[in-house]
């Protein structure tokens, strides 16, 4: 089943979380008394271009979330300079079943909040909490790691997490050389080594972060038990978008200028280099048997931000088929329609995020 429900329960609106064919449909009960309502009907009035200029002028610092929360308009490189797909890699079906650890006794737990030299220069991390297994939480493009400040404290309660910035965000340094999520996986790898914070990784990753995140998990999947995407970016979202014809409207427009962002590396804060980012995307086929969630905003809401009616139902379409695609990558996959929320699914429902990290740390 692939298309979207939703339900009413005696405390709020429920997400329906859809498994693959053949596999049972469970309700999960959600609260929608958040205060936090960064919600896409928000931005009724409010154009793509705006919603552009002021990513570009912020970066995506938390604060600016009510802006960025819209928007999976956020993810959207070129496709015009696309590198070759690599090989493509398969995790074998029963994946390692004992990660990489170390004792409990000898496990991290002090709060840490430093910034380390890895290879290719420094990021900032921040560490705390203590547990058997460490949840890394991974933010979305330009954003840094205080776009999880809502999830973060409540985690740490319960076991061991570490966000951190990217290079380009935060008081990470600036991106140098042109970056891929195959690079930026590798570089948190080194930075979690290096810091001295060993596995086994829970691993949750937001927008371009849930690229990062897979990529993670595919390099080092015998470190990984559990893996949570938060709207993440489809593979194929960048040709997607620039393919929309500019037609002069603010939505088009906005699409274009998102595009510009990430085709070139000095257009953006991480240096993301959008075509080949993405291309690489096409080598990961399979996760194997990893403990998969993949949530998603039950309503995206491209007709609220200016698509006309034809063009809304494309990029929706197009949309859901990448959730799907990341379902796929493990037998274990499961997706989550969340309503209520806007991209930034952390913030706007919370509670829901905490529970699904915790049942992946079970």
């Amino acid at each position: 089943m692939t298309g979207r429900a939703q339900r009413n329960g005696r405390h709020g609106r429920q997400a329906i979380v859809r498994r693959p064919s053949g596999r049972r449909l469970t309700l999960i009960d959600m609260n929608t008394s958040h205060t936090r309502r960064a919600t896409i009907r928000q931005l009724a009035g409010r154009t793509v271009a705006a919603v552009l200029l002021a990513g570009m002028a912020a970066c995506g610092t938390s604060s600016s979330h009510d802006v960025t929360s819209s928007s999976q308009i956020d993810p959207g490189p070129t496709n015009d300079t696309a590198a070759p797909a690599m090989p493509a890699t398969t995790i074998p079906a029963t994946p390692v079943d004992k990660p990489t650890t170390t004792s409990l006794a000898t496990r991290p737990s002090a709060t840490t909040d430093e910034v380390v030299a890895i290879s290719g220069g420094h990021l900032h991390i921040r560490c705390s909490g203590s547990g058997a297994t460490t949840v890394v939480l991974i933010a979305g493009w330009n954003d840094d790691h205080t776009s999880f400040n809502t999830i973060d404290t409540t985690l740490t309660a319960s076991t061991r997490v570490c966000s951190y910035d990217k290079f380009g965000t935060g008081t990470s340094d600036p991106a140098l050389d042109p970056q891929r999520f195959s690079t930026q996986a590798t570089d948190l790898h080194e930075l979690l080594r290096l810091a001295n914070e060993p596995g086994p990784y829970v691993v949750v990753g937001h927008s371009f972060g849930g690229d990062v995140a897979v990529t993670f998990a595919s390099t080092f999947h015998d470190e990984v038990r559990g893996l949570l995407l938060l709207d993440a970016t489809p593979t194929t979202w960048n040709s997607v978008l620039c393919a929309v014809p500019n037609d002069g409207t603010a939505f088009a427009t906005g699409l274009a200028g998102v595009c510009a962002m990430q085709a070139e590396t000095s257009n953006n804060a991480e240096g993301i280099e959008g075509p080949s980012a993405f291309a690489e995307m096409d080598g990961i086929a399979s996760l194997g048997s990893l403990p998969l969630i993949v949530d998603t905003a039950a309503d995206l809401g491209y007709s609220d931000q200016g698509a006309s009616p034809e063009l809304a139902t494309q990029l929706t379409d197009a949309w859901n088929a990448g959730q799907q695609h990341w379902v796929s990558l493990s037998s274990q996959g499961e997706l989550v329609e969340v309503p209520d929320t806007g991209h930034y699914i952390h913030i706007d429902q919370p509670g829901l995020v905490v529970e699904q990290v915790t049942s992946l740390l079970s």
